[in-house]
């Protein structure tokens, strides 16, 4: 993107591509609008363009590390969530047929994912949900009556806590995933609200299925 072509960003708004090496297109003249920013804000910096080019592409390659680093935590955790939502299910699905199906169809990577907090010295980590929005009310109360119910059996239902280690308390917050949702599922897997915003391609494009019955048995109301 060098020569007449334009940058791929700019300083105000500048964007690199994590997922691909510092030698693409897009990373090489993300490179370069940094190297020239960084001269411009450091008027009195006696280095060179390439000096600044090259330590920028050692600093890119070592944030493309840490991010793919928390990548794999996150779907480990997604891993270890979607397990254990479907435990619950299993577990519960003589009272709720359809939540193992539910389940199933969002696989691993319909669960959302976590950001944690711990204060040290004060036993349990919170983890702080990140939204999908495109996820409807309907199927966010399923799993959490499945983490519900995960939680009430580790504490035995008395809140005493069984052997192991601490109990995943994971808590709702403004933190909005910006991950692409998955097709193919059930139309009542989606919100109403995002489905309205899509255009008529965007709409092909989920490949939307029928509805399933989503409404939780008063049984394992929790």
């Amino acid at each position: 993107m060098k020569g007449t072509q334009r940058p791929c960003c700019t300083a105000d708004n500048f964007r690199v591509d994590l997922n691909d090496t510092p030698a693409s297109a897009w990373n090489t003249s993300a490179s370069h609008v940094f190297s020239a920013s960084f001269r411009d804000a450091h008027p009195g910096c006696d280095r060179s363009l390439k000096t600044i080019f090259d330590a920028w592409v050692v600093h890119f390659n070592y944030l493309r590390q840490v991010y793919a680093k928390q990548q794999m935590v996150a779907r480990e955790e997604q891993a270890r969530l979607y397990n254990r939502r479907l435990r619950m299910a299993h577990r519960h699905s003589g009272s709720y047929p359809s939540v193992v199906s539910v389940v199933q169809q969002l696989g691993p990577t319909g669960m959302s994912s976590d950001e944690s907090e711990h204060d040290v010295g004060h036993g349990e980590c919170i983890y702080y949900i990140t939204r999908k929005t495109w996820r409807s009310a309907a199927i966010t109360d399923a799993l959490r009556v499945l983490d519900k119910l995960h939680l009430r059996m580790r504490y035995q239902e008395q809140w005493n806590a069984t052997a192991g280690a601490w109990p995943h308390l994971r808590t709702p917050s403004s933190q909005v995933s910006n991950r692409k949702p998955l097709s193919g599922l059930p139309k009542n897997f989606y919100a109403q609200d995002y489905i309205s915003s899509l255009t008529s391609e965007g709409l092909d494009d989920l490949l939307l299925q029928e509805d399933m019955p989503l409404d939780i048995p008063q049984a394992i109301a929790v």
